[in-house]
This record gives C-alpha cells, sequence and structure tokens, in this order.
C-alpha cells in the first residue's frame, strides 16, 4: 500500500500536532495504551495496545510522535478510531508491504539512508553510487541497513 498522501498531508499538520497531550489522552482510556512494554521501544512509532499486554499481534497499531497519523491493524476499536477523528490524527490501515515516496519517507526514518531499490533496474547508478554498494551489502550479507521506499514493514521504520 503505498502511504505517499496520507505522510504528506500529516507532514503538512504537523505544527498543529501535541503528541504529548495524545498520548496521555489515549493513556487516559481504561482500555487503551500509547507506547511500548518494554525497554527497547521507538521514540518515533509508539504501539498502539491494550493496558493488559497481550502480544504484538493482537496490537492496534502504531502512532506517530512526530507526525499526526496513525496507521491501525483490523484489531483497532471503533472507539480508538473516533478517538482520532476528534484530535484530527490521520489515520488509515497498516498494510504491508508498504511503499512511499523516498523524499516523504526520508521525513519519518532516522539514521537510515532511504532509497527506492528500483534504481538498480532502470540502470541509474554508477557503480560508486553509495545507494548501489549498500545493495551489493545487503545481497552480499543478507543485511540490509536501508529502506527501500517502494517496499518496507512497519518493522523497518522502527
Amino acid at each position: 500500500m503505498d502511504y505517499t498522501k496520507i505522510f504528506t498531508r500529516a507532514i503538512e499538520n504537523k505544527s498543529k500536532y501535541e503528541f504529548r497531550s495524545v498520548c496521555r489522552a489515549i493513556n487516559a482510556f481504561s482500555n487503551f495504551h500509547c507506547g511500548d512494554w518494554d525497554n527497547w521501544a521507538d521514540n518515533y512509532w509508539y504501539l498502539l495496545r491494550t493496558t493488559i499486554v497481550v502480544s504484538y499481534d493482537k496490537c492496534y497499531g502504531y502512532l506517530c510522535a512526530e507526525y499526526p497519523v496513525a496507521l491501525l491493524t483490523k484489531h483497532c476499536p471503533d472507539e480508538l478510531i473516533n478517538f482520532f477523528d476528534e484530535f484530527k490524527i490521520l489515520h488509515t490501515a497498516l498494510e504491508e508491504p508498504m511503499s512511499c515516496n523516498e523524499n516523504i519517507l526520508q521525513q519519518y526514518v532516522h539514521d537510515k539512508m532511504v532509497f527506492d531499490e528500483c534504481f538498480v533496474n532502470n540502470c541509474d547508478y554508477s557503480f560508486d553510487d553509495e545507494r548501489f554498494k549498500m545493495v551489493l551489502h545487503r545481497l552480499d550479507t543478507g543485511q540490509k541497513c536501508y529502506v527501500d521506499s517502494s517496499c518496507f514493514t512497519m518493522k523497518e521504520l522502527r
């Protein structure tokens, strides 16, 4: 699913977004929690879940800390969706694999390079291109240290 439009709209609405207030309001519900239950939690995408720990498979989705956007799973209750509508938080289904314009996605990804791997198929590179070297490294080692904007997962965003 392509997230370019919703991520762009969220960037445009950033100035009106007060993440801490939204997070506190979610946590004020008796059955919702915004945040992970472990120490390696991501500082940019907060897990939306029940107050009682179940599993990541049953989470409601993720709320972005920087921009007013939430990516929601099929388990997300209507009450939480209505809350996002009331607080003007953009939301959509979390469907993987994901795609997004690389310039937009770079604003959501920290500490990793973002590019569209399709440049290899189009022969749009030189052999000293850093992107090409990163793709070769992934092919050689199996370790991917970048985000492919044409095909990525939530795990890569976090």
